[in-house]
């Protein structure tokens, strides 16, 4: 089953079967991403648990969060972005907050933001994790990029995912009835001098994330859980071990 088949979703996928530095390609049925889930149907929900879906952590704020997740699947609310309105002013003001290039920013001025949600995949049972925000796209593309970065995702590749919710973007118009501005998004990163591309591409380039496991606090076996995608990939001293 195609996890991008799903009734009720026009912006999910894996980050299965991206092409890491080292040659080999991240494992499938670990990691998903998505936009909201209020128009997932029961088939859809269906297709869910039986791709392994078990774990759901909802990135919005408190007063966006909608919907249920039925039987079977545990949901996880945090609240990515914080309500820091002294960060977000100005990001709100130009439209920056609808872009990457909060990205960086965010990671060092709220470290305790993604530290919580790692903590919950961290906690999440035995099963593939879902985690999404509102369009799937920014608090989503977030999260998706730290976590191809801890794994060491090629550049290109990290890419291509962030862009894929582009390509998306009419389909998820369709499906829930409003636009997800991508022309908008494009304009604002312009006044940048930046494309999608050179936008996203900047901010994986600067996820340094060994130095900022240290600067959040993370504990072991968090940063464990999340380095070696729940125990699917070897961990560096792992692979530095079979190496010698």
């Amino acid at each position: 089953m195609q996890i991008s088949a799903i009734d009720g979703l026009a912006n999910v996928r894996d980050l299965g079967g991206l092409r890491r530095d080292d040659g080999t390609i991240t494992p499938t049925g670990v990691f998903i991403r998505a936009e909201m889930l209020d128009r997932v149907t029961p088939i859809g929900w269906h297709r869910l648990r039986d791709y392994g879906v078990r774990t759901v952590i909802d990135l919005r704020r408190p007063n966006e969060r909608t919907g249920d997740v039925p039987s079977g699947v545990r949901r996880i609310d945090v609240d990515l972005d914080g309500a820091d309105e002294n960060f977000w002013a100005p990001f709100e003001k130009d439209g920056r907050w609808a872009t990457p290039l909060y990205y960086v920013p965010h990671l060092h001025r709220m470290p305790q933001r993604l530290a919580a949600v790692f903590r919950a995949i961290a906690s999440a049972e035995d099963g593939a994790v879902l985690f999404h925000c509102g369009a799937g796209w920014d608090r989503t593309g977030l999260v998706a990029a730290a976590l191809l970065r801890t794994v060491k995702v090629e550049e290109d590749a990290a890419v291509a995912d962030y862009m894929a919710s582009f390509s998306n973007a009419a389909a998820m118009a369709t499906l829930h009835g409003r636009s997800f501005e991508p022309e908008k998004r494009r304009e604002t990163l312009a006044r940048f001098i930046h494309t999608p591309e050179s936008a996203f591409r900047a901010a994986y380039q600067q996820l340094d994330l060994d130095e900022w496991f240290d600067h959040a606090g993370i504990d072991l076996t968090t940063r464990l859980a999340v380095m070696t995608w729940r125990g699917s990939v070897a961990s560096d001293d792992d692979a530095q071990d079979a190496s010698t």
